[in-house]
């Protein structure tokens, strides 16, 4: 685990804990407590607004809607069921138990909080400890985007070759996506390798982390699609259909796939930087297809993928004029400059958390214990048409 990292979700949690997180959880306490002592009284009311003021606190965390590689870093250190969703369900877990009285609910929540206090003064301690030893928490610029892309060691089998392999195939992956998007090329840059994964981080700029980020929206809608086509066709297999129907609906989930791989290339292409090369479109074209295949591939078989950038602040819209004031040609000029430098600002603003928000949803896939995507094996797989035409010539 990269210490870097690790300290940024310290930090993270940190923040979290001392921002009304654990008061708002002592304050349901107090409620059910208040409800415990007090059995005529109806605290019902007030339990209902200590509630919604904790799990609203928790639905409006950095944890929401963290992104896979941080995620990965809470199951780590066992945070995940002590922040955000985990913590949500843990809660109600602790609130729908069957039969449970108020006082075993009191129970239930200050022996939680006592776990969180424990978490928290570990938290604390790691984060004293690492800064010691000079370590700096991880930060991107507010405007910079990096793809993360995590690698399980079971994927590569460990070895060294097969990690070559799959770096290689992103290194195509990331390079056609910034020639599409008209950027820089940038080869394959590794900060941090850990334990049960391999994690790789690139640099992007905001198109191309714009492309990959509806890609990983794409692939989840994809794989959820099949999911349900999955589910149908395993339904008539139990209902005694006929040998060949299955593999009717088979033949049609892998069509659907392939159909919806070649559109989104396409639309991608259509889309792209006005100074493409004309020549090159049907080229690279075949190149994105082969791109995003890999990358349905590489999470068919339990990769994950992600695009992350700092959360940007909302500009602020500049106030108009007071009531009854006369503004001046020169008043009324500058308010026309900064609006229109607000409304850039603003788009800018939305881009950079659509990107942000749709680059972490592979969060939000269901376990998979085998590929479903019915996607060829990759170990066929040759560079595009482009670079072994650019290896003959040389």
């Amino acid at each position: 685990m990269d210490a870097s990292r690790l300290l940024a979700v310290v930090d993270d949690i940190e923040t979290e804990f001392n921002n009304g997180f654990l008061e708002a959880l002592t304050a349901l306490i107090q409620e059910y407590t208040a409800a415990r002592d007090t059995p005529a009284q109806d605290n019902t009311p007030a339990i209902k607004v200590a509630f919604d003021a904790l799990t609203s606190s928790v639905k409006s965390s950095v944890f929401a809607d963290y992104p896979p590689s941080k995620v990965a870093i809470l199951d780590a250190i066992k945070a995940l069921h002590r922040v955000g969703p985990g913590f949500e369900g843990r809660l109600n877990e602790i609130l729908s138990v069957s039969g449970q009285t108020t006082a075993g609910i009191v129970t239930g929540l200050t022996e939680l909080q006592a776990d969180l206090r424990r978490f928290q003064k570990a938290c604390s301690q790691t984060k004293t400890g690492l800064q010691s030893l000079g370590v700096i928490p991880y930060t991107l610029e507010v405007g910079a985007f990096e793809a993360g892309i995590l690698i399980p060691e079971e994927l590569v089998d460990s070895q060294l070759g097969n990690l070559v392999k799959e770096l290689e195939a992103w290194n195509r992956i990331v390079r056609g996506f910034q020639e599409i998007a008209g950027e820089e090329e940038r080869e394959v840059v590794v900060t941090g390798l850990a334990s049960g994964s391999y994690e790789v981080y690139i640099p992007l700029g905001i198109v191309a982390a714009s492309i990959l980020a509806r890609t990983i929206g794409k692939v989840l809608e994809w794989y959820r699609q099949i999911l349900e086509l999955r589910k149908l066709r395993l339904e008539i297999q139990k209902l005694g259909a006929p040998a060949s129907e299955p593999e009717v609906y088979k033949k049609h989930e892998r069509d659907t796939l392939e159909k919806n791989i070649l559109e989104f290339a396409k639309e991608i292409i259509q889309e792209s930087n006005s100074k493409l090369d004309p020549t090159r479109k049907n080229e690279l074209e075949t190149q994105i297809k082969l791109s995003i295949t890999q990358i349905a591939r590489f999470v068919d078989k339990g990769g994950i993928v992600e695009v992350y950038t700092e959360p940007a602040d909302e500009p602020k819209e500049p106030p108009a004029h007071a009531d009854g004031e006369t503004a001046t040609p020169e008043a009324t000029k500058e308010h026309e400059r900064l609006m229109t430098e607000y409304k850039h600002l603003k788009l800018q603003f939305e881009s950079t958390s659509y990107i942000r928000e749709t680059g972490s949803l592979l969060r939000l896939l269901p376990e998979r214990s085998e590929p479903i995507l019915q996607l060829p094996d990759d170990s066929g797989d040759e560079s595009p048409q482009s670079e072994k035409s650019s290896k003959k010539k040389s």
